[in-house]
């Protein structure tokens, strides 16, 4: 039986009352004392290989490149290697370099698109691999279903967490997106070595992790440990959003968390986010060859959750960010902060619309953190809402995008279908007329 060390308990303020905010209940319960457990150190997980703080895990793969990242004891003399076997069996030595904050970088070029890569890392003489994925496809390339693997909230290292990683690893996935708080309390060092990179192990080491970045993510240093342990495609330097091409998918992340002028931006209605969010989303709008567009951030845009992690809606940046989604055709907007499962009907200007004429919300908040929503209210924009411990797989289709909702014991709570969503740019088709 697995056992796991309890850090004592967390007690915050009661939560306010309740508010109707544009037909979504404002989560709140009146007079509610939020008090939970505290994030807990996972027991029962193989132990780190010697030399290895973090064994090797692939970032930022693209259709002609990708990187590993690992941390390893100081002092330890690193080296890495990788080859693409379906070209070339020959192993190519990697350049070894620092990331940030301790973390060790490879870098791994001059690949061919949806190619199987093959790596290997060695520190301090103990190796670790050889570790396969895959590369993108080329930008524009219509070819196989992509397997996406979401989730959020996940970084509390007790047993919920610990099963949803087993089922996880059970699967092939091209790629994985989550929607923040990976490493709870505070994102310190430590809470994303025990609490994120040992329980994903298998599945960090052959798909690719994007993440969006959370509020528990960035309270330990302002983020510094955070930003030594991904690594994205920054369209500034010290962003923590940014956007990436998946053959015909475009996925935008969204930072909704930092204390940052760029994300009090994103509240304000003005900024550098803003901008270059609504610059990405109308290129990707008018771009031929993106057939879907897939943002993912924290704090969702809609929630029907009530209780302790019932947050409650952020109206200004449902002000600011929804009139672009709709306008420039996202199709499906991922999220977390609360610790439940709910996906809406498609909307548009704040009411339910029909499949294909707005985007779908997915908020996918039940990774692993306690607890549990208390409750889930109901409205006309709601197709359904679970207190279930989850993740999400995503199949992306030609025409179609394909998710099923996966709890802790491996059953399907959810399946649904969302359809391509053209936005108002150039008007709609009739049905979807106002």
């Amino acid at each position: 039986m697995n056992r796991f060390r309890q850090r004592g308990s967390e007690c915050g303020p009661a939560v306010s009352s309740g508010r109707l905010v544009r037909g979504v209940v404002g989560a709140a319960v009146l007079g509610l004392a939020a008090c939970y457990p505290a994030p807990v150190d996972p027991v029962g997980l193989p132990p780190t290989p010697p030399s290895f703080v973090r064994v090797p895990y692939v970032q930022q793969v693209t259709d002609s490149s990708a990187s590993a990242l690992w941390m390893s004891q100081p002092g330890s003399v690193d080296t890495a290697w990788y080859r693409v076997p379906e070209v070339d069996s020959t192993w190519t030595r990697a350049v070894v370099a620092d990331h940030r904050y301790g973390t060790r970088r490879a870098d791994f070029g001059s690949l061919p698109a949806a190619s199987t890569v093959e790596y290997v890392v060695s520190a301090g003489g103990t190796r670790a691999g050889p570790h396969p994925f895959r590369t993108a496809p080329s930008e524009g390339t219509a070819g196989e279903d992509v397997r996406v693997l979401l989730f959020g909230d996940s970084g509390w290292g007790g047993p919920a967490q610990l099963e949803l990683a087993r089922q996880m690893q059970r699967d092939d996935w091209d790629l994985s997106i989550h929607v923040g708080d990976i490493a709870y309390n505070d994102g310190s060092e430590e809470d994303f070595t025990e609490r994120h990179f040992r329980v994903y192990v298998p599945t960090l080491a052959s798909t690719p992790f994007y993440p969006a970045v959370g509020n528990h993510d960035i309270r330990a240093d302002g983020g510094q440990s955070y930003d030594g342990a991904f690594l994205w495609p920054e369209p500034f330097p010290g962003a923590r959003y940014f956007a990436f091409r998946w053959g015909r998918i475009q996925f935008v992340s969204i930072d909704t968390s930092s204390m940052t002028d760029d994300v009090d931006g994103l509240r304000n209605g003005t900024g550098r986010q803003l901008d270059w969010l609504r610059g990405v989303l109308r290129e990707a709008s008018a771009d031929s060859a993106v057939d879907w567009i897939i943002t993912f951030q924290h704090h969702p845009m809609y929630s029907h959750a009530v209780g302790i992690s019932g947050h409650g809606l952020d109206r200004s940046l449902r002000a600011n960010l929804l009139p672009l989604f709709e306008r420039y055709g996202v199709d499906l907007v991922t999220a977390g902060h609360d610790h439940h499962y709910e996906r809406t009907w498609p909307i548009r200007d704040g009411r339910r619309v029909d499949d294909g004429c707005g985007p779908v919300h997915v908020l996918s908040g039940g990774g692993g953190a306690s607890r549990y929503a208390r409750d889930i209210t109901n409205t006309t924009l709601l197709a359904t809402a679970q207190r279930v411990y989850q993740y999400v797989e995503l199949t992306v289709g030609a025409d179609r995008i394909q998710g099923r909702t996966i709890d802790r014991g491996g059953q399907v709570v959810d399946e649904f279908s969302v359809r391509r969503y053209d936005g108002t740019t150039e008007g709609l088709p009739g049905r979807c007329s106002r």
